[in-house]
């Protein structure tokens, strides 16, 4: 049986493999990058309770302004 580090790695590596095939631009891959937050956005709204959902997003924005944050002049 899988645990669950394993399945987030094979989702990963399924969804690079989807950029790789699918992107021929730095945009095309941000415009992937976009379209992939929004499905997860959706995901977490329709499986875990309002107050899962609100946690999540709120780590998962602070994570992104960490790492963008170096590369705002």
């Amino acid at each position: 049986m899988d645990t669950p580090t394993q399945i987030l790695e094979d989702y990963f590596s399924g969804l690079m493999t989807i950029v790789d095939q699918s992107t021929k631009s730095q945009e095309d891959q941000i415009l992937m990058a976009g379209a992939m937050m929004a499905v997860a956005k959706m995901l977490y709204h329709n499986n875990l309770t309002e107050d899962e959902h609100n946690n999540i997003l709120h780590h998962n924005v602070r994570d992104l302004l960490n790492l963008i944050k170096p590369t705002i002049h």
